[in-house]
């Protein structure tokens, strides 16, 4: 009985650890809803831009850094995290960019859901973060990365170059 007793004890410690361990790691890891914010008005703007994406310190740090190449221009910027996609319409920006991250090898929901109804992708500059860098939505010109903050002005420098090109047509 007491061998039984001892097996038992192992497996709900087993459990107990890994359950912890998953807590733990769902509650570092998962993304947290994005700051709305606007910068320049939409009436004296002679372009619109709107980002939507997810909180995380990387991703953050994208954000402000192409907020901050915009704000010069002149340019209507609107951020919004990815949950208000189901909401977004196309033909009221010259160009999104869409932040998203990949979980349990999945694209976040409504990311992947607005990417696949919008009519004209070109306008649509992607940023898709997992753990290896790699993941992208299928059918999807996507810039991929893994969220290491040491990437952040590549990452930066990619995004504002389609952004610009897409304002410049």
């Amino acid at each position: 009985m007491t061998r039984w007793k001892n097996i038992l004890v192992v497996i709900a410690v087993a459990i107990a650890a890994l359950l912890a361990f998953t807590v733990g790691y769902w509650a570092h890891h998962s993304m947290r809803p994005a700051r709305e914010f606007e910068v320049n008005t939409r009436d004296t703007a002679h372009s619109k831009v709107l980002i939507a994406t997810q909180r995380s310190a990387f991703k953050d740090s994208i954000v402000s850094a192409v907020v901050a190449h915009l704000k010069p221009l002149a340019v209507y910027v609107k951020v919004v995290d990815v949950s208000a996609l189901p909401q977004v319409h196309e033909a009221d920006w010259d160009a999104i960019v869409v932040i998203h991250t990949w979980e349990m090898y999945k694209p976040q929901p409504d990311a992947r859901r607005f990417v696949s109804r919008v009519q004209d992708l070109r306008k649509v500059v992607v940023l898709s973060t997992s753990g290896k860098g790699t993941f992208k939505i299928d059918g999807v010109d996507a810039i991929s990365s893994a969220s290491e903050m040491i990437d952040v002005p590549k990452r930066v420098a990619e995004i504002d170059a389609r952004v610009d090109a897409l304002l410049n047509q």
